[in-house]
């Protein structure tokens, strides 16, 4: 398949045991190491991030086996993070172009048993084109909530609890890319009562990531324009550094968007951008990076393992 052949004229660029230096492993799903015998694992689960779903062939195929992959191994996940953009575009689309992409999505998820625990990513929010907006916006589907219901999500970010760590979901979709103050308030109370609690946080913008950064630089032919890359990076950075810094049981946080892969450590937290499931919107390989899902082994003292699984596109 060419974007096999794509990706192993790139492997170079890989190294043989690690992405880009970020020390997570890249493998196939034949491949995944069990977790860490010299830690107790908490809990093991699947990330997916940036399926963009959309009514092609390489899409319907490649969403199939990502998901009979994912139930498919011997150490079963306890449930799978899909971190957001679903849906190839929700943007500025008619109604019936979106319920076909909702449609691959349904038929997709027909090969997974494990929960399903979803964010919001900026794709994922339906506005109509210009001619038809304003008739649109009769729809009760409109906006988030479509993607909320199809997704099956209790509200646009809430959290959950499983074995001693919490998972919070956000909805970076905000203005510039950042919480809202109700959002920002809950999450503040959120963390104030998780109990001891290790807490993993995904959102579908990165909050922290260096891979966002490299996105933005490579867009711009000029890098005397680059600044601050607004549009990849959460704008609320240092107003979220600042809270998980004073609830020091932040340990993960989990995203995508940019399609780029990078681990970031700081002040404690590890920020992880996991590449997308889709790669380059289901045209082969995205600059140095595949078509990936990730493993992640939580641990009862807040540590956490990442394994990113490359796997071939129909």
């Amino acid at each position: 398949m060419s974007n096999r052949r794509d990706f192993l004229r790139n492997a170079a660029v890989f190294g043989a045991a690690s992405l880009l230096g970020t020390g997570i492993p890249l493998v196939s799903a034949a491949e995944i190491k069990p977790a860490d015998p010299r830690k107790k694992r908490a809990l093991r689960f699947a990330h997916i991030t940036d399926c963009h779903v959309i009514d092609k062939p390489v899409c319907v195929s490649s969403m199939k086996t990502v998901f009979d992959q994912i139930n498919g191994l011997k150490d079963k996940p306890s449930f799978i993070i899909n971190s957001g953009d679903t849906v190839m575009d929700s943007n500025n689309q008619k109604k019936e172009d979106l319920e076909s992409r909702w449609n691959v999505w349904r038929q997709a998820v027909q090969h997974n048993k494990l929960p399903l625990h979803s964010c919001l990513g900026n794709h994922d929010v339906w506005y109509g084109p210009k001619e038809l907006d304003e008739e649109y916006k009769k729809d009760r589907r409109y906006g988030k909530t479509w993607a909320i219901e199809e997704l099956k999500m209790p509200a646009r970010y809430y959290s959950f609890e499983q074995n001693n760590w919490k998972f919070i979901a956000l909805d970076s979709m905000g203005l510039h890319y950042g919480l809202d103050e109700e959002q920002f308030t809950w999450l503040e109370n959120e963390l104030s009562n998780s109990n001891g609690k290790h807490v993993c946080v995904y959102s579908h913008v990165p909050i922290m990531s260096f891979g966002a950064l490299m996105y933005y630089v490579d867009e711009k032919k000029d890098l005397g324009e680059v600044a601050f890359p607004k549009g990849d990076m959460h704008s609320d950075i240092k107003k979220l550094k600042n809270l998980f810094y004073k609830h020091k049981n932040v340990k993960l946080c989990l995203s995508g968007h940019v399609h780029y892969i990078d681990a970031t450590d700081y002040l404690g937290v590890k920020y992880l951008c996991n590449g997308a499931v889709s790669s380059n919107w289901w045209d082969g390989v995205l600059a140095e990076f595949p078509n990936v899902y990730a493993v992640i082994d939580l641990y009862t003292d807040g540590t956490s393992d990442c394994q990113l699984v490359y796997y071939n596109q129909a």
